[in-house]
């Protein structure tokens, strides 16, 4: 008889399980593009996700800065390997900013006087 109660809760166990398991699924992940409808400088986060949502379908929008420029990025739900792909590609960016930021022009250093008999007399 005792049996029966475990069972049954066992069975509930894996039912709560799996279902957490889709909703976690259905949630998704979402991938940035830039906005195909905007155009010029993006000041107001608001107005951008207005637009991302209304005239692109997607999931929300809003403004950042990238490579010096305010620009409106639109967010949609996709798959997770597009996301990972995604995140490397924006990382890879982000690197290559970071070292072109942190070049430091050489000063060139004077190129001695061959015509003068070293050391200089005084």
């Amino acid at each position: 008889m005792a049996k029966k109660p475990v069972a049954f809760f066992a069975f509930l166990l894996l039912l709560f399980v799996l279902a957490i398991s889709e909703i976690r699924s259905v949630k998704g992940e979402l991938c940035e593009k830039a906005s195909q409808t905007w155009s010029g400088s993006c000041g107001n986060t608001r107005h951008c996700d207005d637009q991302c949502k209304s005239w692109e379908g997607a999931a929300h929008g809003a403004c950042h800065v990238r490579g010096g420029k305010h620009m409106c990025f639109c967010y949609f739900n996709c798959p997770k390997a597009q996301k990972l792909a995604q995140d490397k590609l924006r990382a890879e960016e982000l690197a290559k900013e970071k070292i072109e930021a942190e070049k430091v022009p050489e000063i060139a250093k004077p190129s001695p006087d061959l015509s003068m008999p070293y050391p200089p007399p005084f």
